[in-house]
């Protein structure tokens, strides 16, 4: 994350050195959480950058490829059949977004109706595409430990980084989709939720830190269906400074009561 000389990128927003977050932003950012979250164009965590938005399209896809042949036990392969399906939440996004403007209002019914059905599923898209752009953000790392203040929260939530570790694992082969370590803005603390699909069980005022895929697509390539090889390899390949200025940025946003105002 060298090099930055005005800002800083992290998640999907952008931060100036002077540390100036607003709370839109921040909400933003924990916005995995809403169905309907809008997605700024900006860099990704790991450096990946977006192409100018085709017109009338906000979802743009980032460009993740400098990740393929660089990672330790997860192949070029595995992560260009994983871009693609990343892609593809992008399109459905787009698609969804746009057939809203127009959709026949007069049949909405909480049982099945036009309106209903895009709603919910435009929910699973945006979240396809926001939590696959946290994971493939904090990839590209050398594993290992973190460091700083994010270190001290972890070890504070579970003792120690090996028995944090031994919980994501335990976590990832317990979820049927995503793993979530994030800042409870409501709490004032670091938390853990598992998603067993994009759409359900995303928290409300929930700042994602580290986000781990563990839908078959993420490993079967190269693993089949051993999921704790696969495990191992993220392990592997976390990058502790995106997750820790994830974690810094979170930390600007009201806490307690305040942040439900």
């Amino acid at each position: 994350m060298a090099g930055k000389s005005e800002k800083e990128i992290i998640g999907n927003f952008e931060v100036s050195k002077a540390g100036l977050v607003t709370r839109r932003e921040i909400l933003t950012m924990g916005a995995v959480a809403a169905a309907g979250a809008f997605v700024t164009p900006a860099l990704a965590a790991a450096g990946a950058a977006s192409a100018p938005a085709p017109a009338g399209e906000l979802y743009v896809a980032k460009d993740f490829s400098g990740l393929q042949g660089k990672l330790d036990g997860l192949s070029a392969s595995q992560i260009e059949q994983h871009i693609k399906l990343y892609k593809g939440y992008i399109g459905k996004s787009n698609e969804l977004r746009s057939k809203l403007k127009d959709v026949d209002l007069s049949t909405a019914n909480a049982t099945y109706s036009a309106v209903r059905e895009m709603l919910v599923e435009q929910s699973f898209a945006v979240n396809g595409v926001i939590y696959h752009e946290f994971y493939f953000g904090n990839l590209g790392g050398k594993g290992g430990d973190p460091s700083g203040e994010l270190k001290s929260a972890l070890e504070e939530r579970w003792g120690s980084i090996a028995k944090f570790n031994d919980f994501l694992k335990a976590a990832g082969k317990s979820v049927r989709g995503w793993v979530v370590i994030g800042f409870n803005t409501r709490g004032g603390f670091i938390d853990s939720f598992g998603l067993d699909s994009h759409n359900i069980g995303s928290p409300a005022n929930f700042v994602p830190l580290l986000v781990l895929d563990v839908y078959e697509h993420a490993y079967m390539v190269d693993y089949g269906i051993d999921r704790a090889k696969y495990l191992d390899a993220f392990l592997k390949n976390i990058d502790w400074d995106v997750v820790g200025k994830r974690f810094s940025i979170a930390r600007k946003h009201p806490m307690g009561a305040e942040a439900t105002i």
